[in-house]
């Protein structure tokens, strides 16, 4: 994998000149700025996204917890968040908790590392915030969302987009 320490070796400019370069950086002759891009483009150079998150403090991924994956309704929802995360510039980091309280909980947990800038808690469990007692949503914006067996397909694909929106806006982009 082609990263900016080798294209600074095969070029000879500093990291940081290189960095410049890439990110289009006035204060970089235009010359060489061009040299580095071409040298970076034939060598199918791609920036590290966890490394540009972790600079920018921005990871542009959102957490999504559902109980299982295999169920249609599931399957559907994640569908469409996906892809309404895709448009907007997301990713999306899956995970099952089985609708179990203490999984639920440590997927919480876990995120708060700067991995994600938001979650979405998908469950049938009524009253999930009270019963997460320990969990602090401090770092990053979440969104439960109880979802009812005998709501229609339509309006629960309909609600979780719109929650997975106002999620979105929540986010520092």
């Amino acid at each position: 994998m082609m990263t900016l320490k080798k294209i600074s070796s095969i070029t000879g400019y500093s990291v940081s000149t290189i960095s410049k370069a890439l990110n289009n950086k006035n204060d970089i002759k235009e010359d060489t700025k061009k040299m580095i891009q071409d040298v970076a483009f034939k060598s199918n150079y791609k920036p590290n996204k966890i490394a540009k998150a972790l600079r920018c403090n921005k990871s542009s991924v959102v957490a999504i917890i559902v109980p299982r994956i295999n169920h249609e309704l599931y399957s559907e929802l994640l569908y469409n968040i996906h892809k309404s995360a895709a448009k907007k510039g997301f990713r999306i980091m899956l995970f099952q908790s089985y609708d179990d309280i203490s999984k639920i909980s440590y997927q919480l947990e876990d995120i708060t590392d700067g991995s994600v800038e938001a979650a979405v808690v998908l469950t049938i469990n009524q009253n999930i915030e009270q019963q997460l007692i320990n969990f602090n949503p401090k770092f990053i914006p979440v969104e439960f969302v109880q979802i009812k067996t005998n709501y229609q397909e339509i309006v629960v694909i309909d609600y979780c987009n719109q929650i997975f929106e106002k999620l979105i806006s929540q986010t520092h982009q």
